[in-house]
C-alpha cells in the first residue's frame, strides 16, 4: 500500500471543509447532516471521520476557514498603511466588509444567529470564542505598536481597548440588520471611525482620573 503524505492528508481535509462550507451555506446549520457532506466531497462516510469526529467539529471547522480568509485579507491589505490611523482604520473596512461574508459563509447564518445558538450548540459557542480571540489578537497588535511609535497614549489598557472595540464592531452588526434595505455600508464605517478618532486624539492627553459612581452603576469623572 502506498504511503499517505502529510501533503496528501491535508488535501483530502481541506476538500472535506470545503464540502463542508458549501453544504452550510446551502442548509443552514441545524438541517445540514454529516451525510450531506459525504455526498458533496464525494469520499465516504469512513473519509470523513478520519478527520472529523461530529458536524459540530466540521462546522468549526468550516467557520475557521472563513476566519482565516479574513485574518489573510487583513494582513496582506495592512501593507498599504504606514501609520497606526491608517492600519487602524483598515482593520475596520475588512471587519465591516467580512460581515456580509459572515452573513452567507457557512449556513447563510448572520452573526446573530451565532450568537443565539451558541447557548445550545457547543460547536458555534466554541467558534464565536474562537474568533473573537482572532480579532482580540489582531487589534492588540495594532494597540501596542501605536503605543510605541507613540501614535496612541501610553497609559491605555490594550487588552480592554481591543476587546472594548470589538464589541463596538460587532454592535454595528445589529445597526446593520436593523437598517434593513437602508443600510449603507458609508454609515457604518463612520461611525466606526468615530471611536478612532476619540483614540487618537488622546494621544498627548493625560489619563483622566475616572471613580465609580456612588451609586455603584458605570465609571465617572472624578469632580475637583
Amino acid at each position: 500500500m502506498p504511503r499517505v503524505t502529510p501533503a496528501h492528508e491535508q488535501e483530502v481535509r481541506d476538500r472535506i471543509v470545503a464540502a463542508a462550507l458549501r453544504v452550510f451555506g446551502a442548509k443552514g446549520y441545524r438541517r445540514a447532516t454529516v451525510q450531506d457532506v459525504v455526498r458533496e466531497c464525494g469520499l465516504s462516510v469512513g473519509a470523513i471521520y478520519t478527520y472529523f469526529t461530529s458536524k459540530d467539529e466540521l462546522f468549526l471547522a468550516s467557520c475557521d476557514l472563513v476566519s482565516a480568509r479574513g485574518l489573510a485579507e487583513l494582513a496582506t491589505r495592512l501593507t498599504a498603511g504606514t501609520t497606526t490611523a491608517e492600519r487602524l482604520s483598515i482593520a475596520i473596512d475588512v471587519f465591516l466588509e467580512s460581515m456580509d461574508e459572515f452573513r452567507e459563509l457557512p449556513g447563510q447564518m448572520t452573526l446573530v444567529q451565532a450568537w443565539a445558538e451558541a447557548d445550545q450548540e457547543p460547536g458555534v459557542r466554541e467558534m464565536l470564542v474562537r474568533r473573537r480571540e482572532q480579532l482580540v489578537g489582531a487589534g492588540q497588535l495594532l494597540l501596542q505598536e501605536g503605543v510605541a511609535r507613540g501614535e496612541l497614549p501610553a497609559w491605555i489598557d490594550v487588552d480592554a481597548v481591543a476587546r472594548g472595540y470589538i464589541a463596538l464592531l460587532e454592535g454595528l452588526v445589529l445597526q446593520r440588520i436593523e437598517a434593513g434595505e437602508g443600510y449603507r455600508p458609508e454609515d457604518l464605517g463612520r461611525r466606526a471611525r468615530a471611536f478612532l478618532e476619540v483614540l487618537l486624539a488622546a494621544a498627548g492627553a493625560e489619563r483622566p482620573e475616572l471613580t465609580q459612581a456612588r451609586s455603584g452603576g458605570p465609571m465617572a469623572r472624578r469632580t475637583p
